[in-house]
């Protein structure tokens, strides 16, 4: 059973570092330290030269970065996709979907294959998302996903639910809450943080249905644990369960069916 997040759902994890909230703590810098390939979208890169990271590669309409981030990444030659920035798409989900239609690993990317892959994105954004076959190789973490725009927040969990259902895994996190999104038949386990918190902050996670509802959902290692229950949208039973150790959600979790929104968070 894969450990979330600690254990990769695919062999290369990418990073997309957004303009939202990310706190540098211990589980972020985790969890950057994991990313096999990097990319900053518009302002994250504000983040990223703060914490020296640099990145394999940036995109986005560059309309709110700082003048010297953007600098710094001409500066360390990091490939910039730009963008309109009237445009239909987010910077998130145009770094989602460069990232699954380009043949980036972990190698520079040239001058042809910057090409080939705006030629890839430009076939995207011309047809439905139900024709297109990403590749199959990545899984991606979202950090600095949340913040003062409500609806972009949501805007990514959707995106995310879109592409957890393309079989492509998703996480999300600001450093301190952490997003998981889950479709179909599974099993993981949810650990976060690492390890208790010094200063014994207590844990919480709830379940969130997506879907229309949510079969054979079962609970191991949980407070209030379940087995095999049906857990219809809008339904609040999911909400505010905590690990058996309250400083640490660390629990096994298994569906059956539908799509399913795992968040942890500190307890106020």
């Amino acid at each position: 059973m894969v450990t979330i997040p600690w254990e990769k759902r695919k062999p290369l994890r990418a990073g997309i570092l957004l303009g939202g909230d990310l706190y540098p703590t211990r589980e972020s810098d985790a969890l950057l330290a994991s990313c096999d390939l990097l990319v900053v979208a518009d302002s994250g890169a504000a983040y990223a030269r703060n914490r020296q990271l640099v990145p394999d590669l940036a995109v986005g309409d560059f309309d709110s970065i700082d003048p010297a981030d953007l600098e710094w990444l001409q500066a360390e030659n990091v490939p910039c996709y730009s963008f309109a920035r009237d445009k239909d798409e987010t910077d998130s989900e145009l770094a989602a979907w460069l990232l699954l239609t380009s043949s980036l690993k972990t190698e520079k990317i040239d001058a042809a294959q910057r090409i080939q892959d705006l030629n890839n994105l430009s076939l995207i954004r011309s047809k439905s998302w139900d024709k297109i076959e990403p590749r199959a190789d990545l899984e991606l973490l979202f950090l600095g996903s949340t913040g003062s725009r409500p609806d972009h927040m949501l805007a990514n969990i959707f995106l995310a639910r879109k592409l957890v259902e393309k079989n492509i895994p998703v996480l999300l996190t600001d450093g301190i809450s952490l997003f998981v999104l889950l479709s179909g038949s599974t099993k993981v386990r949810v650990k976060w943080p690492r390890k208790p918190d010094e200063d014994g902050v207590n844990w919480l996670f709830s379940s969130l249905v997506l879907s229309d509802q949510v079969t054979g959902l079962t609970y191991t290692g949980a407070a209030f644990p379940l087995t095999g229950i049906t857990l219809e949208r809008g339904t609040s039973l999911g909400l505010s369960n905590r690990g058996q150790d309250s400083r640490i959600v660390d629990f096994g979790l298994r569906i059956a069916s539908g799509s399913l929104l795992i968040i942890v968070t500190r307890e106020d």
